[in-house]
C-alpha cells in the first residue's frame, strides 16, 4: 500500500508541478485579438449540411466499452475470492453481447 501511495502523490505532485512551471514560463502578453471573442469553424458553404459518418461514433463507443472492460476485469483479476471471480466472468459475459449486438447493428446499418 505505500508503494502505491508513494505514486499516487508523485503522479499528483508531478502534474501540478508541471502545471505552474507551464504558467511561469509560458508569456503574458495580452492584447485586443487574444481578448475579443471567437467563434470557431470555417463559414458556412452551402445551407444543407452534411451527414455525419454514424461509424465514427460506434467505433468509439466500442473504444470505451473495450477500455472499460479491461480496466475492471483487471480490478477483479487481483481478487481472491470466489465471488468475485464469478461477478467478473458475468461481466465478460455480458460485455461481450454488448460488443456482439453493437457490430450486428453496425453491419445491418452498412447493407441498409
Amino acid at each position: 500500500m505505500d508503494i502505491f501511495f508513494s505514486y499516487a502523490v508523485g503522479i499528483v505532485l508531478s502534474v501540478f508541478a508541471l502545471y505552474f512551471f507551464g504558467v511561469a514560463v509560458a508569456p503574458y502578453v495580452p492584447d485586443n485579438i487574444k481578448n475579443d471573442y471567437f467563434e470557431c469553424g470555417l463559414p458556412v458553404s452551402s445551407h444543407m449540411p452534411k451527414k455525419a459518418n454514424f461509424d465514427f461514433f460506434i467505433y468509439a463507443v466500442m473504444f470505451i466499452v473495450v477500455d472499460m472492460t479491461a480496466l475492471f476485469l483487471t480490478l477483479f483479476v487481483y481478487a481472491v475470492s470466489p465471488h468475485a471471480k464469478i461477478t467478473a466472468s458475468l461481466f465478460a459475459v455480458v460485455m461481450a453481447l454488448a460488443v456482439f449486438i453493437a457490430m450486428r447493428e453496425l453491419h445491418l446499418n452498412k447493407e441498409a
